[in-house]
């Protein structure tokens, strides 16, 4: 491994912004305090520099840095965004949420097709990035080793090998790091802000409006997930029924198709003895894709493929544990908005305006 040639590590304190600035513009190693934990920052532009940080870590060739952004809208300059992933930077920036997102053809750290940013929830950081640009950041640590949450510490460890050192205090916690490059959110690791928090905030007011039905087939099941609905923090319509006496499905599933149809609710969760009847019914009404589901592997596909707004299951195939993991699969999943399935869902409305003629 090529060795690193000692240098001087200046101790700078918080009021030395001018100097911070200058040796990070000139392609210098600064040690930052950060909301999050002490980092090893360095201009996001200097190639030269990133190759050199790569080997003060000891980190592995090409594995890529967190960039840290001063303001929401530079996040553009640097990722392909979709909706969803709007909503996303919205809610949880500035903060200690780290986002990886595709990348653009514009940032050349490295041919990685991924890159990883964070906003800090700091004033007195974004006002350093603001001056210098946004800045690729790496723990202040060697790989696989804790990092450093004190400038001794930093110093213990990176004296002579980077060119200074900011007096301060940072946080004790890593940030959160989430994959946004699919459609389906990937927890990479985890920090104070947890992976079904996030999922929940990608609906507007973070607070998903659900409409369930049953019939007496599905009764006792529907009871219980309403339950278990309203722990996970959603808003729940029940349509009924209310009782395990025998009933005609379409009475109850029907009325929550059209709360779902007409935006009353967000979606819907449609109960009854095989679920065949109720998805029948449910698929009738106008704008409903409703996909009957008995495994959490369908669940999560009809989501990020079909973008089903109506869950159907029966009570008498699946038991209430699997009922409880299809539901909260199907919940947290995004549609992933690639274009060949927005193409069918497209037709498969058109086909409903020709059949409705």
């Amino acid at each position: 491994m090529k060795m690193v040639n000692a240098m001087k590590t200046l101790v700078l304190k918080k009021e030395d912004v001018t100097e911070i600035i200058s040796i990070l513009n000139q392609g210098g190693i600064v040690a930052l305090p950060t909301d999050t934990v002490y980092g090893l920052a360095v201009k996001s532009g200097h190639l030269e520099t990133i190759e050199k940080l790569t080997r003060v870590k000891n980190r592995e060739i090409g594995k890529p840095f967190i960039l840290l952004v001063s303001a929401k809208n530079q996040i553009n300059e640097f990722a392909v965004l979709k909706r969803r992933d709007q909503k996303l930077i919205k809610r949880w920036m500035p903060g200690a949420t780290t986002f990886i997102f595709n990348k653009k053809d514009t940032d050349s750290q490295n041919s990685n097709p991924t890159i990883a940013i964070r906003m800090p929830d700091d004033p007195w950081l974004i006002n350093i990035i603001r001056k210098t640009g946004p800045l690729y950041v790496s723990g202040a640590n060697y790989s696989g080793e804790k990092v450093a949450t004190a400038t001794k510490e930093v110093l213990d460890k990176f004296e002579g090998k980077i060119d200074a050192v900011v007096d301060g205090v940072s946080g004790d916690t890593k940030s959160t790091i989430i994959d946004a490059t699919g459609g389906k959110l990937v927890l990479i690791r985890e920090g104070l802000i947890g992976l079904y928090e996030v999922e929940r905030s990608i609906t507007d007011g973070g607070k998903m409006k659900i409409a369930i039905a049953a019939d007496h087939g599905g009764f006792a099941h529907k009871e219980v997930l309403k339950q278990k609905l309203i722990e996970w923090g959603y808003e729940v319509n029940d349509f009924g029924t209310d009782s395990e006496e025998s009933v005609d499905y379409s009475d109850f599933v029907y009325p929550a198709a059209k709360a779902v149809s007409e935006g009353r609710a967000d979606k819907g969760i449609i109960i009854c003895g095989t679920g065949i009847g109720a998805s029948i019914t449910a698929n009738k009404v106008h704008g409903i894709r409703c996909a009957l589901v008995s495994d959490v592997t369908v669940a999560e596909v009809t989501r990020l493929h079909n973008d089903t707004n109506i869950l159907a299951m029966g009570g008498r195939v699946i038991n209430e544990d699997t009922m409880l993991k299809i539901a909260r699969v199907w919940l947290s999943t995004p549609f992933s908005e690639d274009s060949r399935h927005q193409r069918r869902i497209s037709k498969i409305a058109e086909i409903e305006k020709a059949e409705e003629k």
